[in-house]
């Protein structure tokens, strides 16, 4: 009597504990369901707007050459000059183009304007890619280019290529206005392979970009927590045991 009353419950406890092996087919299937649920978990990568910061750079002086670069990415670069050099060949202009791209470097022009005059004088919030690029980048030449006249803040739009595709980007100009024709480059941006940008964006999203910081990174700033990192473990966990509950039915 004994025996068969232990053969019963043995049989009632292997009723109410379902098994727990579940195949890897299938755990890999809830893997596969978490990420597709979890924020940000499947996410395709996202192109990033790289800004420079404060630049403030000054291109000024009577009876001066000057140039200077600014670094872009792959080995491309920003170069300013100006030349007001006038006791010999009564040179006086301003220039502010990109070089070092392996493939091509433009700016973005005004249109047939001349011969020399080969850079547009972007308003803010300008699609930096809506419009003809040429490797002319004069901004002035003795005050004959219309679109740097007179004083004020202007953008220069470029695009580079260093063998992934072509790459957009901005510099903000404050300009001293002709005669004088001396600039300072406040500061400058550019995105990826793909990214659209416009003048004066620092960040890929145009509702971030409204209140964009302005301070530059820093060395020894920590790095931000990844949020994607923090919901993807739970979900799996979620969705894992969500599954194997499923099973049981």
């Amino acid at each position: 009597m004994f025996r068969i009353a232990s053969l019963d419950l043995m049989k009632l406890r292997n009723r109410q504990i379902p098994s727990l092996n579940v195949s890897s087919s299938r755990w890999m299937a809830y893997a596969v369901a978490s990420l597709a649920t979890a924020p940000g978990g499947a996410n395709p990568a996202e192109g990033a707007i790289h800004y420079s910061g404060p630049v403030d750079y000054k291109f000024q002086g009577r009876s001066t050459f000057k140039t200077h670069t600014f670094p872009l990415s792959n080995g491309a670069y920003l170069i300013g000059a100006i030349n007001h050099i006038r006791y010999i060949l009564n040179y006086d202009y301003a220039y502010c183009g990109v070089s070092g791209a392996r493939i091509s470097n433009s700016v973005r022009g005004p249109g047939n304007v001349g011969v020399f005059c080969g850079v547009a004088a972007l308003p803010g919030r300008s699609v930096v890619s809506a419009g003809d690029f040429g490797a002319r980048a004069t901004m002035q030449d003795h005050c004959t280019c219309p679109d740097w006249q007179d004083r004020g803040t202007y953008y220069v739009g470029f695009r580079f290529n260093t063998g992934a595709g072509s790459q957009y980007g901005w510099v903000r100009i404050r300009w001293g206005g002709c005669p004088a024709n001396d600039f300072i480059v406040k500061d400058y941006a550019w995105g990826d392979v793909g990214d659209q940008i416009k003048t004066g964006q620092r960040q890929l999203h145009e509702d971030e970009t409204q209140d964009a910081p302005q301070a530059t990174k820093r060395p020894d700033a920590a790095p931000l927590a990844d949020s994607r990192g923090s919901f993807g473990l739970p979900a799996l966990g979620a969705v894992g045991l969500q599954g194997w509950r499923e099973s049981r039915v």
